[in-house]
């Protein structure tokens, strides 16, 4: 006779639809790509792919890094500021001759020049030249860039400016508690936080926007200088000229060195979301 139906029994299609739901996005990727492979070709596969990652991927922007480079150049400025302020007030309340008290603020600023980084919270280190070669394989350069072994002597000159300026400063001033020379201790500070962006954090958008800081920062200072002391302005201004050619260079890496996707990297930090 004919079979009874155990009451127990399921229907197919009601024992498959648990593998149906239980099925992840990822294999329903999978299978949907597969079945776009085989319909449209390999192109549409790969436009596929690519806009399931960035739907998984997407890029924002890193508030936490901004407030990190305004929080750091703040301090750095803060710290050097009162450490310069506690110089002034020892010069000038001591004995030393005028010869003595220029000396000791050409030293203080030629070390600031040289070394203000170590002021800094961020690793704020400056590209050996050793390496050049490494960081000319990852980036390609402008053909008009100076050779590596300018840039040390460039900038151990324009050490030697911001410091015979600042002297010059001081000397009309008769003190380092003025305007002038914190405009100088500002552009130092700036200049710190955009090497840890460019040198450390490799973030090739992001120096874009801050060398440009870095270049209004010393016309800042230029300003400044000329105001209180011509032969002071005139010091300093080389160092406005060089960092507007930096300026130009490090907008046109930035320009000529792509992403995989053609796109350039943002000016702002951004961090991507899962």
């Amino acid at each position: 006779g004919a079979r009874r139906a155990s009451p127990l029994a399921r229907p197919r299609a009601a024992r498959r639809a648990p593998c149906v739901s239980a099925a992840s996005e990822e294999d329903l990727e999978k299978t949907l790509g597969a079945s776009i492979d085989e319909t449209f070709g390999d192109k549409a596969r790969s436009a596929f792919s690519q806009s399931a990652s960035s739907s998984r991927n997407e890029e924002t922007v890193d508030w936490r890094s901004i407030g990190k480079y305004f929080a750091a150049t703040a301090t750095q400025i803060g710290v050097m500021i009162y450490l310069t302020n506690w110089l002034s007030v020892g010069i000038v309340r001591s004995d030393f001759t005028p010869a003595i008290q220029k000396t000791i603020v050409g030293f203080w600023f030629l070390f600031n020049a040289l070394r203000s980084r170590v002021f800094s919270p961020l690793n704020a280190s400056r590209p050996k030249t050793s390496d050049e070669k490494t960081a000319i394989a990852q980036r390609k350069r402008p053909s008009w860039m100076p050779p590596p072994l300018a840039f040390p002597v460039i900038w151990s000159s324009i050490a030697l400016l911001r410091a015979f300026s600042s002297v010059a400063v001081f000397t009309v001033t008769g003190t380092l508690n003025h305007p002038a020379i914190f405009a100088m201790l500002a552009h130092l500070s700036i200049g710190d936080t955009w090497n840890s962006i460019n040198n450390v954090e490799r973030r090739l958008g992001v120096a874009c926007v801050g060398v440009s800081v870095v270049l209004l920062s010393v016309y800042n200072v230029v300003f400044q200088y000329l105001r209180v002391d011509r032969t002071a302005g005139f010091l300093i201004a080389p160092s406005a000229v060089w960092i507007s050619v930096a300026t130009v260079l490090v907008w046109t890496i930035w320009n000529i060195n792509p992403r995989e996707d053609g796109t350039r990297e943002p000016l702002a930090p951004m961090t991507r979301r899962a």
